[in-house]
């Protein structure tokens, strides 16, 4: 194909290119890497047909507001657009056009599901686009053709978006000076936490591998722009899309108190995870971190226990909260645990006096009982235990055993 048609460079779809910052950056599966890299050079294409009133959302989206270390793969696009179903059409055939040259690449064959999951004025469609890589590299039999296939949505409105502009200069896949349009981070963020809540408005647990990547983005979105997000913001945005997720699915009247009982739920349920004694949720753990992430990246039980703990504060914030204190707070109280300020003896002196005290003193606040309880480490004894009530008395009796 003629690579002086698309935005990115042609080096940049070439394997060694793929293969160096693939190990550069220490993900493990190429494939998705060349597939994030599409859904990129695609999106250019169509911000350049649509202008403003398209914006870029989802997974792709968040990897431009995380630090290379926390970025995941995506393989689909996930757009917003304000217009036509006929500019929609208009804007791929005329992508087709310009790049197929006679290939069986970039023809968008559009998909109608027989159950949709949703109600919302959308369009799906598959995408075929050239690949460099093995058939093994790409799971595809002996002989097929060197391709990998994308989805693209289009979710309609009859409003243009806000949105922010942001360069690819620090994205995994590619070193891009080119602005693309998303969404903004507080918007993001609340929409990306109504996927939280699998029996009423969130990702459905028929759709676990879904489910877990869309926790990984509300928890690093958490841990990395806590001081960009805008409570209010968020919490005009969340409502407003909760409400519509409701009504999308449900015929009975909308109901805020079974969403937040639903979204406690599950997520009491990713904060026991290193009980041991979920493993089909472990399972979807381990598969999400193999297909997305890169080998840096911390994503085992613990890690998601004491994730769940933190989006639960967050989800209290959003709901009744003036701010984010009581969640800026336990991420200093988790910093202040590691205490780096001892080592050898003394500090293993200084953890065994923290963890008797936290354990008889505040275990009662924890699911987990006393006696599993003293066996973690103060990390996971930290976010078992903490709330927005007690994150001032915990760090009160933590700075009076190490000062």
């Amino acid at each position: 194909m003629d690579y002086t048609k698309l935005f990115h460079d042609k080096t940049a779809f070439e394997r060694e290119c793929l293969q160096q910052r693939m190990e550069l950056y220490g993900f493990k599966n190429m494939a998705r890497m060349e597939l994030f890299l599409w859904d990129l050079e695609l999106f250019l294409q169509i911000q350049k047909r649509l202008g403003e009133h398209i914006v870029l959302k989802g997974g792709a989206a968040t990897q431009f507001y995380l630090p290379i270390e926390a970025q995941r793969t995506s393989v689909d696009i996930d757009m917003i657009f304000c217009g036509t179903d006929e500019e929609v059409k208009n804007t791929l055939d005329d992508i087709t056009a310009e790049l197929q040259e006679n290939s069986e690449f970039f023809r968008f064959n559009e998909h109608i599901p027989k159950k949709p999951k949703t109600n919302l004025p959308m369009h799906t469609y598959f995408v075929d686009v050239p690949s460099v890589l093995s058939n093994k590299e790409r799971n595809a039999a002996e002989g097929t053709v060197d391709k990998q296939e994308l989805k693209i949505e289009f979710i309609m409105d009859t409003e243009d978006w806000e949105f922010t502009r942001k360069t690819g200069e620090n994205i995994f896949a590619v070193q891009s000076s080119f602005e693309y349009q998303l969404l903004p981070v507080s918007h993001l963020f609340a929409d990306k936490f109504t996927t939280i809540g699998c029996n009423t408005i969130g990702v459905q647990n028929d759709r676990m591998d879904e489910q877990v990547k869309q926790f990984y983005d509300v928890v690093m979105l958490t841990i990395y722009q806590l001081d960009e997000l805008d409570i209010s913001e968020v919490r005009k945005k969340y409502l407003k899309r909760a409400e519509k997720e409701w009504y999308d699915r449900k015929d009975s009247p909308y109901d805020i108190e079974e969403i937040i009982a639903d979204v406690r739920k599950q997520l009491y349920r990713y904060s026991m995870i290193d009980s041991g004694e979920d493993a089909e949720l472990k399972k979807y753990i381990n598969d999400f971190k193999a297909l997305y992430l890169n080998s840096k990246v911390e994503f085992n039980p613990q890690f998601v226990a004491c994730g769940a703990a933190l989006v639960r504060l967050m989800y209290e914030a959003i709901l009744e909260g003036e701010n984010w204190d009581s969640v800026k707070k336990a991420l200093a109280l988790e910093e202040l645990l590691e205490l780096n300020q001892y080592d050898g003896k003394e500090k293993g002196n200084k953890i065994k006096e923290i963890r008797q005290m936290l354990v008889q003193e505040f275990a009662s606040y924890s699911a987990i009982p006393a006696n599993i309880l003293k066996g973690k480490n103060l990390k996971r004894i930290l976010w078992a235990i903490v709330d927005k009530d007690n994150v001032d008395e915990i760090r009160e009796r933590v700075l009076s055993i190490i000062e």
